[in-house]
Order: structure tokens, then sequence, then C-alpha cells
């Protein structure tokens, strides 16, 4: 038996001995447009055994913009090998017919990745809202911005317009917010030129990530670092006073909002 196969088969045997039933209940239901939804309900098992409620293919992570994590261990599913046969079956007649025939000759080990072994732009849900924290209250309303949550269209996932003082964001990641709110500080303080500029994109990126930091949200460092790679740390260092106004600007607003009421209620929630 291959090893894989056969440990996937102990995996679950393991649960089954030791009474673990939560993870089976949770592999009843479906429903998260992912592709697990479509496996078998025994390789659901495995995925919530394997402690991950989204694993896929390593072609199948690339394809939604993330990548495996160097070092990262597989797990495997199990595929069912079919094997056609022809079978002799004598009719009342008394013929005799030959028929095609399909049957389970085994199974195949396939290797998918959990999303927490994996690196890269954050998953879009179909349906999602976006909740904006009330400390960004005031600056929302000192700078006449627009919030609105829009599908992702496979180009960006958060824009700012120049014009119209629109933010469009495609996530529900607090850094995206974070990024685009940037670009309208940034504005306010330097104005800034249509189009994706190194400077302001290096500026808007590092900022944000910096807020995030100071107000104690979880932003994922390796993102930041490979956008601003895509980049250029040359251009982060010359930009550093830049940024450091613009991240002054948000965090003497955001301690002001935050003195006047509880900390960490959405100040609106926007759903698609």
């Amino acid at each position: 038996m291959n090893p894989h196969v056969k440990e996937a088969m102990d995996t679950v045997l393991k649960m089954f001995n030791e009474g673990n039933l939560e993870k089976v209940a949770r592999a009843v239901f479906k429903g998260n447009s992912i592709p697990s939804d479509k496996w078998s309900f025994l390789n659901r098992i495995l995925m919530y055994l394997n402690n991950t409620e989204d694993a896929r293919g390593f072609k199948q992570w690339q394809q939604v913009g993330r990548y495996v994590k160097k070092g990262s261990k597989a797990f495997y599913i199990l595929a069912p090998i079919f094997k056609k046969i022809i079978e002799e079956k004598t009719l009342e007649s008394g013929e005799t017919v030959k028929q095609e025939k399909q049957i389970l000759a085994g199974f195949k080990a396939i290797p998918v990745f959990k999303f927490e072994d994996t690196t890269g732009a954050p998953l879009i849900k179909e349906d999602f809202k976006v909740n904006i924290p009330y400390e960004f209250n005031s600056i929302i309303k000192e700078l006449g911005l627009k919030i609105n949550v829009v599908r992702f269209s496979g180009m960006a996932y958060g824009s700012y317009n120049l014009e119209t003082k629109a933010i469009k964001l495609a996530s529900p990641d607090i850094e995206v917010f974070l990024h685009e709110l940037s670009h309208a500080v940034d504005h306010r303080l330097n104005g800034l030129k249509p189009g994706q500029r190194t400077d302001q994109e290096v500026t808007a990126e590092f900022s944000g990530a910096v807020i995030g930091h100071l107000m104690g949200y979880k932003v994922p460092l390796g993102n930041v670092k490979e956008y601003i790679e895509h980049y250029s740390f040359k251009e982060l260092m010359g930009s550093l006073s830049r940024i450091e106004r613009v991240v002054n600007y948000v965090v003497e607003r955001t301690k002001t909002q935050s003195s006047e009421a509880g900390y960490g209620t959405p100040a609106f929630c926007i759903r698609t």
C-alpha cells in the first residue's frame, strides 16, 4: 500500500479509536465556496484532523495568489482509482453479452497544504463585510472619505481615488484599509500624483503596517516585506520622514478618538 494512503487511513482510524467526533461533525458542513467543499466526506475529515479549515494543492494556492512556505509539509487526501473491466452477463434469453463496468481499484494519495502554511494575497470570500474601527471616524470625516466595498476584480484589493476621495476595499483585512487610508493622509499632507508611483506605494504600505502595529492589529509583516521588495527598499529609506508624518497624523487622531469612547467598536460595517 502507498505509504501516504496508509498514513491517511491511520489518521482516520486513530480518530475513531480516540472518540474524537467533534471534527467529524465539522466536516459535515460545507458552503464556504472553497475547493474542499467538493471533496468527499472522508477527505474533509482528514482536513479537519490536520487542524485546518482550508487545504489545497500547490497550484491551487498559486491560482489565488498564495504560495506554500518553504519547508512546509503536505498532508494527503485520497482520490479513488477506478478501472474498467469487461463483465459477461447472461440474459433471460440465454444470450451472453459483454458489458463494460467500472470498479474501484484502490486509492491514490494527493498532497495538499494547509492555509496556515501559505503566504500571499488575502483570501476573499464571495460574501464578506468590512468593519472600520471607530477610532478612524474623525480621520474619515476630516478627509471627506467615502468607503465602498467592491468585488475583487483580480487586479487590486484596494484603491484610493484622488479626485473623489473614495476608498474601495475588496478585502476585509485591516491592512488593506490602512494602506488606502495612508494614501489618503499622504495626499492631504504631501499631495499625490496619479498612478502606481514607487514612492507613494512604499509610503502607504509601510505607514499602514506601522499604524496597525501601534494600534495592536495583526498585520502580516511578511506580506509587507514582499510588497516593498516589489518596489524598492532604497525608496523606503528615502521616504522615512514622509512616513513618520503620515503615521503621526493618524496616531494623534486615533488617540483622541479612543479617549472619547470604548475601544474596538466598529465605526460602521459594510457588506458586499
